[in-house]
């Protein structure tokens, strides 16, 4: 595999192993042990990895947006769940991230919530495939 030539921001390659349903992916130097989700194995599997992608944009980019303001938290805990779509079982109906962001007020947090919303690509990727709901510190984000 070579590519097309283009310059992409990231690249992950992956690999079946010896276990039926096992894969390993590779980013940059760094390895990860995958699970199919239909072979039942413990490691995470693919839809969780995009969940985890979602939790670490948003906490990369609170805990960023939050010290490029001057702001002190204290702490930031994410969750993010998806309900695999009923008609189509290709695609998400929902997906859900809610942000607990300590040690600022909620006008804060929610100032900080436009800044991730505005900046992340996987949030926004999502948001406009499936839709997503956001709760920012037990607050339902619109914008």
């Amino acid at each position: 595999m070579t590519g097309s030539g283009t310059e992409h921001d990231a690249v992950v390659t992956g690999t079946v192993t010896t276990e039926t349903g096992r894969f390993v992916v590779s980013a940059r130097s760094n390895h990860l042990v995958t699970d199919s989700r239909l072979a039942g194995g413990e490691a995470v599997h693919a839809g969780e990895l995009l969940l985890a992608a979602l939790t670490s944009c948003a906490m990369a980019n609170f805990e960023h947006n939050a010290k490029e303001d001057g702001l002190q938290i204290d702490g930031i805990v994410t969750r993010a769940a998806h309900t695999r779509g009923t008609v189509d079982p290709t695609r998400y109906d929902r997906t859900v991230l809610e942000i607990e962001v300590s040690g600022v007020e909620y006008e804060d947090a929610f100032a900080l919530g436009r800044k991730f919303v505005a900046a992340c690509p996987i949030y926004n990727t999502i948001k406009r495939g499936s839709g997503i709901e956001l709760t920012i510190n037990g607050r339902l984000f619109t914008e």
